[in-house]
């Protein structure tokens, strides 16, 4: 056994129960799917054209300041999209 399979099994083996259900669904989706020509870079899998568009909108992925105030912003968008209702 490799060590990313054995790394895998780890992960697994730490989930809660009612997780599985999901797990298992994306291990056969894994397992199942229809690949194409194109390929992901740096690996020698190919990739369908769901799997190109989710690497493209993970390029996009901006990490999030641990200082945003959640609050604040909500309260900011609502007042802009709504005004103030008091």
């Amino acid at each position: 056994m490799t060590a990313l399979k054995r790394e895998a099994i780890q992960l697994v083996e730490q989930m809660p129960e009612e997780q599985m259900p999901y797990v298992i669904q994306y291990i056969n989706t894994l397992k199942n799917k229809d690949l194409s020509t194109e390929q992901v870079s740096g690996s020698k899998q190919p990739v369908n054209s769901k799997m190109a568009a989710f690497l493209e909108l993970e390029k996009m992925l901006v990490p999030i300041l641990p200082e945003l105030d959640y609050d604040k912003e909500l309260a900011e968008a609502r007042n802009e999209k709504y005004g103030y209702t008091d």
